[in-house]
């Protein structure tokens, strides 16, 4: 048959042939072109999407003309080789809400034979930006060992972020961003004008609050007695009540916040860390005979200061002899629209004492909480709000030991002895767990209640990663910080998160 085929002299069969081919090389075509044209949709999409959410996170007062040239600028960086002369990129925005059109062409190759030059591209992108509500917490480390360059860069990435995230903010709609500020140690302040306060202790009736003395005692009557002001730092509230929300009532005693009392340590502990009174007089010593003198209350009454003790250099615990030992941390900013308010606070803040991440982040949370002590966060169930935390620290949790009779510093979390971290424990690494412990299930529980965790670790060479890593909202929301001159780009990408999760596609 094919040497028939050859020899064939009769011409119908190359017209035949000639007749199939050429639809055959523009069907061809329109495979390639259609696809490539699928292709070149998809990338412009693709760029399209990405610089609206750019353009929704730069600030309200932006010029319409300002987002038309970001834009080009940026979709025409984004995919150079697919841009034509024809190619019309336009921006228009209507009160929240960017949209941008791009249209142009794709050239075309076989289909060019059926007379098809080019086919069309046609895409659209909006955004809208976020008309929700933001309650973030920033729950910053402010122990002795952010000292120096820490502190500092800390500062600045901190201001930073609130400078981003007002710059978002519609001037029509003030109160859609709320910040509040918790610098954290060993403690926190939550401000000496919080005497008169329900959620304060202030009649004596938790369980705890006369734990470290030998008889009843009321913590802010014997600072009258000595004539020295209530520095404003508290106490971690007992199990559960220190993982959890719950609002402090005088009917459950023990969530009522008690006020923070470094104990004057007995004249004859050799390793008291904070003897700034004189005890009763004899040389009898020992654990038991030690803490007696220590929890005496008649003292306070006899303003027998140790004048010559006014301060105690110690490296990173440095801090003041005396029923405040410890509390020279800021206070606690409460949620608020202002941003100069969160900047003097920032900038204010001092480094003092150990680390005790759990006592820091649950005072995030109660600045979030519609509950008490605050009551200044909206309802968890508020559609329109989103509430975040942003918690920052360089070290782990420590509960330092000392060989005095206590075995350990005066903190939030009172002595060691008095096991209210779950353990007793002289060893370094049994007293981390246990915090740690803590903190897990705080980090759990406030997940659980619908805010959004970012964890910052900074500079840490010790221990492991995970807790904090597991305490964030997920892997892309824990920032593992090498240098802290590095920390105003985590703070950025942050606030890039928020600003994200807030617009509405």
């Amino acid at each position: 048959m094919l040497r028939r085929f050859r020899k064939d002299a009769n011409g119908a069969i190359a017209i035949l042939f000639g007749l199939i081919v050429i639809p055959l090389l523009v069907l061809s075509g329109l495979v390639i072109d259609y696809g490539t044209n699928s292709m070149a949709q998809q990338n412009f999409q693709d760029a399209a999407d990405s610089t609206v959410l750019s353009l929704l996170k730069l600030p309200i007062s932006t010029t319409d003309a300002d987002l038309q040239a970001k834009a080009e600028t940026q979709i025409r960086a984004t995919v150079p080789k697919l841009v034509g002369d024809d190619t019309k990129i336009a921006v228009t925005r209507v009160d929240n809400k960017i949209t941008i059109a791009i249209t142009g062409t794709t050239q075309t190759s076989l289909t060019k034979i059926a007379g098809f030059n080019a086919f069309p591209l046609s895409i659209l992108s909006s955004g809208m930006r976020g008309s929700g509500n933001l309650e973030i917490a920033l729950v910053l480390d402010n122990t002795g060992s952010m000292a120096g360059t820490k502190i500092n860069n800390l500062k600045s990435a901190a201001n930073d972020l609130v400078s981003t995230l007002f710059k978002e903010v519609d001037p029509n709609k003030p109160n859609s961003l709320k910040i509040g500020i918790v610098p954290f140690s060993m403690t926190v302040n939550v401000g000496p004008g919080n005497t008169k306060q329900e959620w304060l202790d202030k009649d004596a009736k938790a369980s705890y609050h006369s734990q470290i003395f030998v008889s009843a005692a009321n913590r802010l009557t014997l600072f009258g007695k000595m004539g020295i002001a209530w520095g404003g730092c508290v106490e971690s509230r007992p199990y559960p009540y220190d993982v959890q929300d719950t609002p402090p009532s005088v009917a459950t005693p023990d969530t009522l916040f008690v006020p923070y009392f470094a104990p004057d340590e007995s004249d004859n502990d050799d390793y008291a860390v904070n003897d700034y009174m004189n005890d009763y007089s004899g040389r009898t010593s020992g654990s038991s005979v030690n803490r007696t003198r220590q929890g005496q209350i008649d003292k306070y009454s006899n303003n027998s200061f140790k004048v010559s003790k006014t301060v105690r250099p110690n490296g990173a615990l440095s801090y003041l002899y005396g029923p405040n030992s410890g509390c020279d941390l800021q206070p606690i900013t409460h949620l608020t629209t202002s941003q100069t308010t969160l900047t003097n606070a920032i900038n204010a803040m001092t480094v003092i004492g150990d680390t005790n991440i759990a006592m820091g982040l649950v005072w995030g949370w109660h600045l979030l909480s519609p509950n008490g002590p605050f009551s200044e966060g909206v309802a968890y169930n508020d559609k329109d709000t989103r509430k975040f935390v942003v918690l920052m620290t360089d070290g782990q949790n420590t509960s330092a030991q000392t060989y005095s009779s206590n075995q350990s510093y005066y903190s939030g979390i009172g002595y060691i002895w008095q096991n209210r971290i779950g353990t007793t424990s002289f060893d370094a690494a049994t007293r981390t767990s246990a915090i740690d412990a803590r903190l897990t299930t705080l980090c759990n529980n406030m997940k659980g209640a619908g805010i959004t965790i970012f964890a910052v670790r900074v500079e840490v060479t010790e221990g492991t990663s995970d807790i904090l890593k597991n305490c964030a909202s997920g892997t892309d929301k824990f920032y593992d910080v090498q240098n802290s001159a590095n920390l105003t780009d985590a703070f950025k990408a942050i606030g890039s998160q928020i600003s994200e999760l807030r617009i509405s596609r």
